[in-house]
């Protein structure tokens, strides 16, 4: 029976009985210092420190707000220069589904012909969009 000395760490431990005969195995760490700079890391992980964390979570927050709210934005936008170049003539439809031709326009209202002889006042922002030429 053998008792073989593993070093680990630096500490000596006595092994367990050994099945196959070997010779002492010897496993030595590195003494701190002999450890090279590249492999060393920062304390706090791999970006450094809790200011990451809130860093990480900002841009994720610009990140949405980009995919979420711009697109809304833009449409928002396109309706309002569309309500805005409204003039007589224009067949559109509104947010009731309502189709017809503009026949008189102001600041606030549009009339729309809806079929021969019947005209609804609607509000500007009711318009959504330009029917089909072909109404």
């Amino acid at each position: 029976m053998t008792l073989n000395n593993i070093t680990i760490l630096g500490q000596a431990t006595p092994a367990v009985n050994a099945v196959a005969p070997a010779a002492t195995t010897q496993v030595a760490a590195a003494p701190a210092g002999d450890v090279p700079a590249e492999t060393q890391t920062a304390p706090g992980g791999l970006f450094g420190g809790g200011g990451s964390t809130i860093l990480i979570y900002v841009l994720l927050f610009v990140g949405l707000w980009f995919l979420l709210f711009m697109p809304q934005r833009k449409r928002q936008k396109a309706l309002q220069k569309l309500q805005s170049e409204l003039k007589s003539g224009d067949s559109v439809y509104t947010t009731s589904g309502i189709v017809g031709k503009i026949v008189a326009i102001d600041d606030t209202t549009v009339t729309l012909q809806v079929s021969e002889g019947t005209r609804i006042p609607f509000l500007r922002n009711a318009v959504v969009g330009l029917a089909n030429a072909s109404k």
